[in-house]
């Protein structure tokens, strides 16, 4: 039996070689062995089992590549391709992510629409633009929009379609997706504080004892908010600006700059439990089911309390309310400063 019969495993430590035998020892050009490469050929019997590997498409011919290597290197990069594909999510850590924009559906055709998978979703901000034009070679009409779908994240996906208004059919579906703006340092947290905050407190507080709109509290914020046509609008009820302050039931929080009259606080599925007044009565209080939310008007840092103007809660007109920090037993609180459109890359104004 030769040499390389007599090998009964390519992992066995090597040992000092036995003399030469008479015969040539076979040739293996390079590229034909490879210890990790199970379909390579092998001589004699084996005592490792065999697994089964993962199936990959077969080599692209005309590469140059031996044949007998296709089996792991392709196989290893093929997998690794479809994890990435399969998992944007995970990787990129935002909630923008591919959507299902359903070509057969021929939701294009109509005006200012959103792919079906986006419909009558709570926690998003989208605006369109469109534009028309002929095509030099087939005289066809060819309309193009673009679609910006903002998320809660401040992420935010761009569909864009190209159709013919009269063949349905003649139709081209992209979409590519950007992460949030980076985090702003504290003075550019004061910058836009100047640009919309003051104004906005001084204003909240002429709307004492009315009711705005129909009543409810997102009303009064749009309604603040309509004078700056180069304000960021809120993302649905989830979403209102850069995050200045962060409370989830007291286990965790970060704050990232002074709370300001005038920046947005938003409750969530909050309860309240403590004391308050001089006799130190207990109270208990639910907010934010649904969501809540108010202006901020005085923030105490030494008692962790927030004075905030609301409406649509206990009364439709608008009045102040105390929330303390401190008490907030489940739930969120979160309190947002209010930025320009220029911040996610939106030009031009509401």
């Amino acid at each position: 039996m030769s040499p390389v019969e007599s090998r009964k495993s390519v992992d066995v430590p090597r040992a000092a070689p036995p003399p030469p035998p008479t015969q040539e020892m076979p040739r293996y050009e390079e590229g034909d062995f490879d210890p990790y490469n199970y379909s390579s050929p092998t001589h004699g019997t084996s005592s490792i089992p065999s697994f089964p590997l993962p199936t990959s498409p077969p080599a692209p011919t005309g590469s140059g590549r031996p044949s007998t290597r296709q089996s792991m290197d392709a196989a290893r990069s093929n997998i690794r391709r479809s994890v990435d594909v399969t998992r944007p999510s995970m990787e990129s850590g935002f909630v923008a992510n591919d959507i299902d924009l359903t070509s057969q559906s021929t939701w294009w055709l109509q005006p200012n629409s959103l792919p079906p998978p986006l419909h009558g979703r709570k926690d998003i901000l989208f605006e369109s633009e469109e534009s028309t034009a002929s095509d030099p070679h087939s005289g066809k009409t060819i309309v193009t929009r673009d679609i910006y779908v903002l998320f809660q994240d401040y992420s935010q996906t761009v569909i864009t379609v190209r159709f013919n208004p009269h063949d349905p059919s003649d139709v081209e579906l992209e979409q590519r997706h950007e992460p949030p703006p980076r985090t702003l340092r504290q003075d550019q947290l004061e910058q836009s504080y100047e640009r919309f905050g003051r104004a906005i407190s001084e204003a909240v507080s002429s709307k004492k004892e009315t009711v705005v709109g129909d009543g409810t509290p997102q009303a009064l914020i749009y309604e603040l908010l309509r004078p700056f046509k180069d304000a960021l609008l809120p993302v649905g009820t989830r979403a209102y600006g850069a995050l200045v302050y962060s409370n989830l039931a007291n286990a965790s929080t970060t704050q990232n700059d002074e709370i300001r009259p005038g920046d947005i606080i938003s409750i969530r599925n909050a309860k309240f439990q403590g004391k308050h007044g001089a006799m130190h009565a207990k109270y208990s209080m639910e907010v934010g089911k649904p969501d809540h939310v108010g202006i901020v008007a005085e923030w105490d840092g030494t008692k962790k309390k927030v004075r905030a103007w609301e409406q649509g809660r206990e009364s439709k007109k608008v009045k102040v309310e105390s929330f303390k920090l401190d008490d907030l037993r489940s739930g969120e609180i979160k309190i947002w400063r209010v930025m320009p459109r220029s911040w996610v890359g939106w030009e031009g104004g509401n």
